[in-house]
C-alpha cells in the first residue's frame, strides 16, 4: 500500500517556479505611457499678454468717448480682440482690432479731439500689437515660458514709438495751422517712418 502511494506521489509534476512566474506576468502590462500621460504643448498666450492688450484697448476706449455710438464700436471690438488673444485666434484678433480701429476712426469723425484721436489711435495700436506678440510668444514658446521680460520690452518700445509719433503728429498739426506746411510735410514723413518701423518689428 505504501509502495503504490509513493509510485502515484512520484508521477505528480514538481512545481515549476518559472512556470509560475509565466502564468502570473500580464503579457499586456507595459512601461508605455497612457494618452493621459502623453504631454502637450500648451500655445496658450501669457496672461501678462492677454492683460496689457486690454489695457491698451481701454485706453483707446476711454478716448472714443466723445461719441456714444464710437466707443460702443471700440468697446465690442476690444471685447473681440481680448478673447482672441486669450484663445490663442488670430481671426478674432483682426476682427476685434478692425473694429477696435473702426471706432476710433468714428470718434474722429464725430468731432474728437486731435489729441483725443491721437490718443485713441495710439491705444489702438498698442492693443493690435501687444495681442499679436502674445499670440507669437504662445505659440513659439507655450504658455509656461517665461515671456515676462520679452512682453515687457516689447510693450515699451511700442509704446515710446507711438507716443513718438503722436507728440510728431500734434507737432504736424499745430504748423499746418501755424502757416508752416514744410516742416509740417518734413515732420508728417519722420512719424510716418516711426509708424512704419513700428509696424514691421
Amino acid at each position: 500500500m505504501s509502495d503504490a502511494v509513493l509510485e502515484s506521489t512520484s508521477d505528480r509534476p514538481a512545481d515549476d517556479p518559472a512556470a509560475g512566474d509565466h502564468e502570473t506576468a500580464d503579457p499586456t502590462a507595459t512601461d508605455a505611457p497612457t494618452s493621459e500621460d502623453d504631454w502637450s504643448f500648451d500655445q496658450s498666450p501669457s496672461t501678462l499678454g492677454v492683460a496689457t492688450t486690454i489695457v491698451a484697448g481701454l485706453v483707446a476706449v476711454a478716448a472714443t468717448t466723445v461719441s456714444p455710438p464710437a466707443a460702443l464700436l471700440a468697446l465690442a471690438g476690444l471685447l473681440v480682440l481680448a478673447v482672441g488673444v486669450h484663445r490663442g485666434s488670430n481671426q478674432a484678433h483682426k476682427l476685434g482690432t478692425a473694429g477696435l480701429f473702426a471706432g476710433v476712426l468714428l470718434a474722429g469723425a464725430a468731432g474728437a479731439s486731435p489729441a483725443a484721436s491721437l490718443v485713441a489711435f495710439g491705444g489702438a495700436v498698442l492693443a493690435w500689437d501687444a495681442g499679436e506678440n502674445a499670440i507669437s510668444l504662445g505659440r513659439q514658446l507655450g504658455a509656461h515660458a517665461p515671456t515676462r521680460r520679452a512682453t515687457v520690452v516689447h510693450v515699451a518700445a511700442t509704446g515710446a514709438v507711438a507716443s513718438v509719433v503722436g507728440v510728431l503728429a500734434l507737432v504736424v498739426y499745430d504748423l499746418s495751422r501755424a502757416g508752416q506746411p514744410t516742416t509740417a510735410v518734413a515732420l508728417l514723413l519722420v512719424a510716418a517712418l516711426l509708424f512704419i518701423w513700428l509696424l514691421d518689428d
